[in-house]
C-alpha cells in the first residue's frame, strides 16, 4: 500500500530556505515556539515526515541500520558536514551506522532546562537584546531561564543560544577520558580530567548564584591523571557581558602557584597531545560577541549524532570503538528536520589562528553536533564532533538509568567528542567517564560545594597541591 504525501520530497527545504532569505524563525508546518507551545511530544508536527526519513532523502539508497560508507556516501553527502564526508571519503575510512530519528523533543534536553524554555514560551517570558548587544529579558533584567531564543531568525540569536548555558545544567562535573591517537592510529597520550561548570546566571532555576549577577559562569579544568600532568588546573570566569573575553587562570604543579593566562591561551591546547582549544566546545567555548559576522547560511535536513545511544555504552561509559579504525567511535547518526548552518570569525581575537568556525546546530535545541574551524589560510583544520542523549539504557538488566538534577527524567549531557585535526590526522578521542582516576561525574553536586572546590583561585591551588 501507498501512502499519499501531503508534501512533496522537496516542500521541506524550499521553506526553510525562504526562512533563511526573509529571517523567519524555525519549524516548516508551524513556528517551533508554538509547537513547543502545544507541549508536542513528537516533533514531526512541526517538520513534515520526508525530512525526517533517510529513506526519503537519500532516494531509497540507505535506509536505517544501515552503514555509511565510501561506497554509499555520495548519496548521503548533501546531508553531511564537510568534515565527516571527508572522513569516511579519505584516507581513514570511517563508517557510521544510521538509526531511527528521536522524535520527542523532551529527549533533546534536561529536564528542568526544558520545563524552563516551555514556562517562557507560555508566559511570554522572552529574550531581547539590550544596548550593548547582550541578552536580557523584557524587563531589561539578566536572562534567567530556559532557551533565550526558541525560534531563532538571526544567526547572533543561534550563538546566543548555545552560549548562555553550554552544557544545560546550572551546575554540573563531568569526567572526561581522553585518548589522543597519531595519524598511524597509536595511541600518544591518555588523561582523565574533570570539567565543572557552575552558571552564574543563564540558570533553569532563575536565581543568581551568589549574587553575582555580573557573571555568566565560571567553568574549571582539573587533571587527575596522567601522572605527569596530575594537578594541573585551569579557570575560566566569564563576565555577564558577552563582548569580553573570559580571565583565565591556571595552576601548573611546576610552578606551584596560579598564574593569569593570556586571551590567545583559548587558541592552545592545554595540554601535549590535544588537538582541542578551549575556544572548542559546543561551539561556543569564547563569549558569542568577541566574534563576529554572525551568519545563517542555511537552514536544511542533516545526519549527525543529535541523540546518542547511551545503551551502547560499557559501565564506565565509553562507547564502543570502530572495528576498522579504532581513531573513531562506532556510533550512530540520525537525521534531524532542521539544521541551522551558522558561522562566525574570531573578530575579538586578533591574533587567532583561525579564520572562521562554522556550526550545525540542531534547531529543535540549538545544540551543535558539529563545530568546524578553518585556518587562516581558509582550509578545513579540525571538527568538533560532539554528540548528546539522554543517559538511559544499556547496564545488566538493560535499564541502566542516570536521574538528572530534577530527580525524575533521565540525565541529557554530551556522551562523546570526536575532535579530528585534517591536516595532520591526529585525534583527540573523549568521552563522558562515569569516574576514574579518584573522580567521578556529579550531576547532583551541591553548587557552593563545586565552586569552592573547583571555581576560585584558592581552589586551584588546593586541587594542585592535593
Amino acid at each position: 500500500m501507498f501512502r499519499i504525501r501531503k508534501y512533496d520530497v522537496d516542500y521541506g527545504r524550499r521553506k526553510m530556505m525562504q526562512s533563511v532569505a526573509y529571517g523567519l524563525g524555525s519549524g516548516v508546518l508551524m513556528p517551533l515556539d508554538k509547537a513547543y507551545a502545544k507541549d508536542i511530544n513528537d516533533i514531526s508536527k512541526a517538520y513534515p515526515d520526508e525530512l525526517l526519513s533517510i529513506e526519503t532523502q537519500s532516494k531509497g539508497k540507505v535506509k536505517v541500520g544501515d552503514y555509511i560508507t565510501k561506497d554509499n556516501v555520495e548519496h548521503v553527502k548533501h546531508l553531511l558536514d564537510p568534515g565527516a564526508y571527508e572522513q569516511i571519503t579519505g584516507v581513514e575510512g570511517r563508517k557510521i551506522r544510521i538509526k531511527a530519528p528521536t522524535l520527542n523533543p523532551r529527549d533533546l534536553d534536561n529536564g528542568d532546562y526544558y520545563e524552563a524554555t516551555i514556562a517562557d514560551i507560555k508566559s511570554g517570558h522572552k529574550a531581547k537584546w539590550d544596548a550593548d548587544g547582550n541578552a536580557v529579558d523584557e524587563n531589561g533584567k539578566r536572562w534567567q531561564g530556559g532557551l533565550p531564543f526558541v525560534n531563532p531568525t538571526e544567526a547572533k540569536q543561534v550563538w546566543c543560544n548555545m552560549a548562555m548555558n553550554i552544557g544545560r545544567n546550572d551546575a554540573a562535573a563531568y569526567v572526561i577520558e581522553q585518548k589522543d591517537i597519531g595519524a598511524s592510529g597509536k595511541l600518544e597520550y591518555h588523561y582523565n580530567f574533570q570539567w565543572v561548570e557552575v552558571n552564574s546566571t543563564g540558570r533553569a532555576d532563575r536565581k543568581v548564584f551568589k549574587g553575582l549577577e555580573n557573571e555568566l559562569r565560571r567553568q574549571a579544568v582539573f587533571f587527575a591523571a596522567s601522572p605527569d600532568v596530575r594537578g594541573t588546573s585551569f579557570l575560566s570566569v566569564w563576565d555577564y557581558d558577552a563582548r569580553k573575553i573570559p580571565e583565565l587562570y591556571g595552576y601548573l604543579p611546576e610552578f606551584r602557584r596560579v598564574r593569569q593566562f593570556p586571551s590567545n591561551q583559548r587558541f592552545e591546547p592545554l595540554v601535549p597531545g590535544a588537538v582541542w582549544f578551549l575556544s572548542d566546545p559546543w561551539a561556543a567555548g569564547d563569549p558569542f560577541l568577541t566574534w563576529g559576522n554572525h551568519k545563517i547560511e542555511a537552514r536544511k535536513p542533516m545526519l549527525g549524532p543529535w541523540s546518542s545511544e547511551f545503551a551502547t555504552h560499557d559501565a564506565n561509559w565509553e562507547p564502543p570503538r570502530q572495528k576498522d579504525n579504532p581513531k573513531f567511535f562506532d556510533i550512530a547518526y540520525e537525521m534531524a528536520p532542521e539544521v541551522i548552518v551558522t558561522s562566525c570569525e574570531p573578530t575579538g581575537y586578533p591574533r587567532s589562528p583561525v579564520s572562521k568556525r562554522v556550526a550545525y546546530v540542531d534547531a529543535r535545541n540549538s545544540i551543535a553536533a558539529s563545530n568546524i574551524r578553518y585556518d587562516r589560510q581558509g582550509k578545513l583544520w579540525s571538527n568538533f564532533e560532539m554528540a548528546h542523549g539522554q543517559l538511559k539504557g544499556g547496564g545488566s538488566d538493560g535499564k541502566r538509568v542516570i536521574v538528572g538534577r530534577d530527580g525524575k527524567t533521565p540525565q541529557f549531557t554530551w556522551t562523546y567528542v570526536h575532535i579530528y585535526d585534517f591536516q595532520n590526522r591526529r585525534m583527540s578521542l573523549c568521552n563522558h567517564s562515569k569516574g576514574a582516576a579518584g573522580v567521578e561525574a556529579r550531576f547532583q553536586a551541591d553548587p557552593e560545594w563545586l565552586y569552592n572546590t573547583y571555581c576560585t583561585a584558592q581552589a586551584l591551588q588546593s586541587l594542585g597541591r592535593a
